[in-house]
């Protein structure tokens, strides 16, 4: 089977496979595309609505050869196997669960490369491709070895961002002397049922160097422009199911640092943040929830104007430190660029980086 036109196959239907397909269902014009297909794994019963639901946005759905029986037995008719749907496919997203993005590619996409422009992984899988964020290392989507990207996690977009306008010089000379970062997860999606905590629960410092993932993978992505950042992540689940929330702080060389005001020109200056005066998770939810896509802020990060301070480091009096609170929007960021690299690969051409796509721009805000 030969591509027709531009197909975009989503695999998996998860917190990120789901709002994408319907995101990119509602944007299939201003993104050109002829096809939207995804990928569901498992037949169940309770998720018959969302099925149902992607298939009347317009999408198609494809699922294994010897499930399609089962999902008809759910009253939901898949178009394609999901052999012939990748077969089809101009870009791949890959949403499927923690790991599998990986072993798609040594079973599936590796064979497919020829035929299937870009494929894209989600969050930490390693080893799937370059650490990718939009309007934050661009370039990369540039070079000839851009086929297979990691698009990072929600937590490494926001880490990301704030080194992004705080941590470099006019000509782009890094001024971080390091960069601490707390990240106060949310226990879970509001989508999910279960893994619920009662209380607060600390995560494990599995690297030595950078702590968790978030801030290695904010190096693997900074990397790839040729910077080598000091920085480490701790990490800690709350009991919530509102929004990420993250602490960092920034020491910086004092005489090219930001001053307070600077700092906040910055952060209003930049199209992919949103600043807000408001400090309740809750209360920035639901201003998603009632302006967002489907109750998706589409923005990298929201920062906490009120949080934010610039004081001098009591340990070295060449050195200032940034600090403040910034709220994660759900997994918009994610969406955000992955929606943006899918764009990019359709119609190369017409998309110009550095500024967010037109059509997204109504669920990107300045100020929440």
């Amino acid at each position: 089977m030969t591509n027709d036109g531009n197909v975009v196959l989503i695999v998996g239907t998860g917190t990120i496979g789901e709002p994408l397909t319907g995101l990119l269902a509602a944007l299939s014009k201003d993104l050109s595309i002829d096809e939207l297909i995804f990928y569901k794994h498992t037949p169940r019963l309770t998720d018959r609505p969302m099925m149902k639901g992607l298939l009347a946005k317009g999408a198609h759905m494809c699922c294994q050869i010897e499930k399609m029986n089962q999902f008809r037995e759910l009253e939901v008719e898949p178009t394609y196997t999901f052999e012939d749907a990748l077969s089809k496919a101009t870009v791949v997203v890959d949403c499927s669960t923690e790991g599998m993005g990986v072993r798609n590619r040594l079973l599936f996409y590796d064979n497919e490369k020829e035929n299937v422009r870009a494929f894209l992984a989600q969050g930490s899988e390693h080893g799937f491709g370059i650490p990718f964020g939009i309007g934050l290392n661009d370039a990369v989507l540039h070079r000839d070895n851009s086929q297979f990207l990691q698009v990072v996690s929600c937590n490494t977009h926001s880490a990301s961002r704030i080194i992004k306008d705080l941590a470099f010089d006019l000509n782009g000379r890094s001024i971080l002397s390091e960069g601490r970062f707390v990240f106060m997860r949310r226990a879970t999606d509001v989508s999910q049922s279960g893994k619920f905590i009662a209380g607060p629960s600390v995560g494990k410092h599995k690297d030595q160097t950078f702590g968790t993932h978030h801030a290695k993978d904010v190096y693997r992505l900074y990397s790839t422009l040729g910077y080598h950042l000091n920085v480490f992540s701790t990490a800690i689940k709350l009991n919530t199911q509102y929004m990420h929330t993250s602490f960092f702080n920034l020491v910086l060389e004092k005489e090219y640092a930001p001053i307070l005001e600077e700092v906040i020109r910055r952060f209003n200056d930049d199209p992919y943040v949103a600043v807000t005066n408001k400090t309740d998770a809750n209360v920035i939810f639901s201003f998603g929830r009632e302006y967002g896509h489907f109750g998706r802020i589409l923005n990298q990060i929201v920062v906490v104007l009120p949080s934010l301070m610039v004081r001098q480091s009591e340990l070295f009096t060449d050195k200032v430190e940034i600090v403040g609170y910034s709220y994660t929007p759900q997994d918009g960021n994610s969406l955000l660029s992955s929606t943006s690299a899918v764009a990019y690969f359709l119609d190369p051409d017409n998309v110009e980086l550095g500024q967010p796509l037109p059509c997204l721009k109504p669920y990107i805000f300045s100020e929440v």
